[in-house]
């Protein structure tokens, strides 16, 4: 398996509009060429940046999908209405971690949060196979005994992205006094800190960012949405930005 993920821009006014726009004249028929959408997330504190993440089988899958945005009519007609709605977009393609879960796992399992957590790492040079071992085998057992559930693990392919960028998804709970109570339970726990001096060695730097779950068609997405809902009915809020690891 393949992930693409993209960094899009949008139009303060115009996101909702966005998303309906997105479920409706693009999802449907990038699915059919292969590309899965796993979520699509509002960025907070940059509540005009939207994130999606797909899922492909493979490079020759990524190569259909590029030869249909360069040639299908439909792709065409969608890249012309995008243009009213958004003003940049970045994609990096990841290689998932052995251990992160797939699509299909994702939608038999629970894996619905209002709010996900976001890391970005980035690990010294010959050191992200090392770290991202130590995070299924250390990291995700501390943290499911926090309340959370890892949603993906990734690693981005050289040539796409920075070198040695890690990036992992978490549930954070559905209200923000549940990311309290999970932060908290990490900075008491002893592990936590640990692992905290541990991981330092490999990645100096790391970032730590929310996700919202709040479009309906998304995979990942709040379990407040029921399966089938009108874009009317999505309402984005004011988010504050996330804050990990500071007593």
């Amino acid at each position: 398996m393949l992930y693409l993920y993209e960094s899009i821009t949008i139009v303060s006014r115009f996101q909702e509009e966005f998303w309906k726009v997105m479920g409706t004249d693009y999802v449907p028929d990038a699915e059919q060429n292969g590309l899965r959408l796993v979520g699509m997330f509002m960025v907070g504190i940059h509540y005009n940046e939207n994130l999606a993440l797909w899922e492909v089988d493979d490079w020759a899958t990524l190569d259909r999908i590029q030869e249909f945005h360069d040639k299908d009519p439909l792709a065409k007609v969608w890249e012309r209405e995008a243009v009213d709605y958004r003003t940049d977009w970045v994609g990096k393609v990841l290689e998932p971690a052995p251990f992160s879960p797939t699509l299909a796992q994702i939608k038999e399992g629970d894996y619905k949060s209002t709010i996900y957590l976001h890391t970005l790492a980035r690990v010294v040079p010959g050191k992200v196979d090392e770290y991202i071992d130590a995070i299924g085998k250390e990291f995700m057992p501390m943290a499911r005994g926090w309340g959370m559930k890892l949603v993906g693990c990734y690693h981005a392919v050289a040539g796409t992205a920075s070198s040695g960028e890690v990036i992992n998804i978490w549930t954070a709970g559905n209200i923000h006094s549940d990311w309290v109570k999970i932060r908290e339970a990490s900075l008491n726990d002893p592990a936590y800190k640990e692992w905290e001096a541990k991981a330092g060695k490999w990645r100096p730097k790391v970032v730590y960012r929310f996700l919202y779950g709040l479009v309906p068609y998304s995979p990942l997405r709040t379990p407040f949405l029921p399966d089938e809902v009108s874009s009317e009915e999505v309402r984005t809020v004011a988010m504050p930005e996330v804050e990990w690891g500071k007593d």
